[in-house]
């Protein structure tokens, strides 16, 4: 008898329920999106309860998903002692996040989907490593576009070889650190088959003063490179191109516009030629979300901990970003990675997280 797997969500507004009622019609997305939706289309996992501090959005999520009051939580902890759930998606904001991972290892779950990025300092991110490699836990984190099979395609052409050794990726757009860039360290990352990144350079156009001392009050907007151990250099320009990002190698190059709304290729032959339109595989447009979640039940049924992202991709998205906070800390200069000594920490104070589009657009 196959097994359906007990899911809870703790973080019950944007991205935890009921982000797809912003995006149903971006072509870059397919439904499902958000957490909660994901579970709710995978036939192997049963949306059994959530947990968040707004009673509204708690009850709004309930009504949605068919999650009757009695499983329902302003505590999470309560969550995780009553419903002892398999899988736990945790949707909240980062300052928030490392103690909810930490408290649900602890509690005996066996599988996490947690939203980008995976928390708010690199000593918390050590901390959640230590934890889930220690209880065997699996671990998602959701930087989608590493499950979006345009993408995949993109990584499998850069396997076969198609488009010669791997040297540059650009990043047209990067946009916020925590938030938008956070996605794309990752993507890059994962079309450099999750080489680890050897240095970073950084800096933070418009936002300098964000970062005061050890504390980056807000979201800053980040800019730079980095460097791979396979010595792949990843750019991150902030321009007005939206969304865009190539990947180029000797013998050519692979364009994903719009996020990954559509591709193109162009390629020379390896021995010498003219650069020229080359045709792009297709491949079906299918959900992200979805796709990561079922990714984390292949885990659960093997009894293992390998995934298609895992904690050490997570903790490699947490050194990116704060390289290029500390590399801007030290001037602008090139460093070393991982940044271990970091002392910077991520805290808005006041923030006040938005309220959800709870239901989809006429």
């Amino acid at each position: 008898m196959v097994a359906t797997y007990r899911a809870a969500l703790v973080g019950c507004s944007r991205m935890g329920a009921f982000i797809d009622n912003e995006v149903a019609g971006n072509a870059s997305v397919a439904l499902p999106y958000s957490h909660a939706a994901g579970y709710e289309a995978c036939p192997r996992t049963d949306l059994v309860a959530g947990s968040d501090m707004r009673g509204e959005v708690l009850d709004r999520f309930g009504e949605r998903y068919g999650v009757d009051v009695s499983h329902r939580y302003l505590d999470y902890r309560d969550l995780l002692a009553n419903e002892r759930p398999d899988i736990l998606s945790i949707a909240t904001q980062p300052e928030q996040r490392a103690q909810i991972i930490l408290d649900a290892v602890a509690a005996g779950v066996r599988a996490l989907y947690v939203e980008k990025p995976l928390c708010a300092s690199i000593d918390e991110a050590y901390r959640i490593r230590d934890a889930i490699r220690a209880a065997g836990v699996a671990l998602n984190m959701g930087t989608n576009r590493r499950w979006q099979p345009g993408f995949r395609t993109v990584r499998t052409i850069i396997a076969s070889g198609a488009i010669g050794p791997l040297r540059s990726i650009v990043v047209y757009a990067t946009g916020t650190l925590f938030n938008t860039t956070s996605h794309w360290f990752d993507i890059t990352q994962y079309l450099c088959s999750d080489a680890s990144p050897t240095w970073a350079q950084g800096w933070l156009p418009g936002s300098e003063h964000l970062v005061d001392g050890d504390v980056v009050t807000d979201e800053p907007n980040g800019s730079g490179a980095y460097g791979t151990s396979t010595g792949v250099t990843v750019h991150f320009l902030r321009t007005p191109r939206p969304n865009d990002i190539e990947v180029i190698g000797d013998y050519g190059a692979i364009t994903a516009w719009g996020a990954g709304t559509s591709f193109t290729m162009r390629a020379r032959p390896a021995e010498g030629g003219n650069w020229a339109d080359a045709p792009y595989p297709d491949f079906p447009k299918t959900s992200s979300t979805l796709h990561l979640i079922e990714d984390l039940v292949e885990a659960l049924d093997r009894g293992d901990t390998t995934t298609a992202g895992g904690i050490d991709v997570a903790v490699t998205n947490m050194e990116l970003i704060f390289g290029f906070i500390e590399s801007f800390r030290a001037g602008g200069r090139r460093l070393d990675l991982p940044p271990t000594s970091s002392t910077a920490r991520f805290h808005r104070s006041g923030f006040q997280a938005r309220t959800p589009r709870f239901a989809a657009p006429a």
